[in-house]
């Protein structure tokens, strides 16, 4: 059973880093991320 998760400040380096390794993580799957500056246009 995988863990959906959700990462909130994806454009940031911080999130980018927790999607990268989440990424390669075989328990997880990416559910959505979201950026306040970066509404509308793809993370």
């Amino acid at each position: 059973m995988k863990i959906k998760v959700g990462i909130l400040g994806g454009a940031g380096y911080t999130g980018g880093e927790l999607l990268r390794i989440l990424l390669h993580h075989p328990e997880v799957t990416i559910a959505f991320v979201q950026s306040r500056s970066q509404v509308g246009k793809p993370v």
